[in-house]
């Protein structure tokens, strides 16, 4: 087998290599740039609250009406964080529900984009909707359920 020997010409021009090494340092810095202020303006879009209604544990596992407080998590692309924690009187009172109850819970969550819960009435679903704050009924790992939603709550 014979291999036959190729000459090539080298020609290496060092001002040329220089300003190509110094475009790519500029583009690079450009780029981070960009990437930082443009995620963190995303970042700051998109974070929402949301109210959760739990027995302990870790599990959305509360229903509406019985819970004492609400668990109140802040979520964006990366995480779930619990940053609150807020007490409430009880709406459901022995079957029924005090309608200056509810408006006080509601007033308590009016920052949030949803609750999550474990069940909850007809009632206070629809006036939680007609406030904007939308009702999920879940029994599941906490962080499951918070950002389940907040995918979901992307999407629309």
């Amino acid at each position: 087998m014979k291999i036959n020997n190729l000459k090539m010409k080298s020609e290496y021009d060092l001002k040329r290599h220089q300003e190509l090494q110094t475009g790519k340092e500029q583009f690079k810095e450009f780029l981070q740039a960009t990437r930082t202020s443009h995620t963190s303006s995303i970042a700051n879009r998109t974070k929402i609250r949301v109210a959760v209604a739990s027995k302990g544990g870790g599990l959305v596992n509360q229903h509406f009406g019985h819970a004492k407080e609400f668990e109140i998590y802040e979520v964006d692309c990366e995480q779930a964080r619990c940053i609150d924690r807020r007490p409430v009187t009880p709406y459901c009172q022995g079957g029924y529900g005090e309608a200056e109850v509810l408006d006080n819970i509601i007033q308590t969550l009016c920052d949030c984009q949803a609750v999550l819960v474990s069940k909850i009435g007809n009632c206070p679903k629809e006036q939680l909707q007609a406030k904007g704050i939308e009702c999920v009924e879940a029994y599941d790992v906490i962080e499951n359920v918070v950002l389940d939603f907040y995918e979901q709550y992307q999407m629309v």
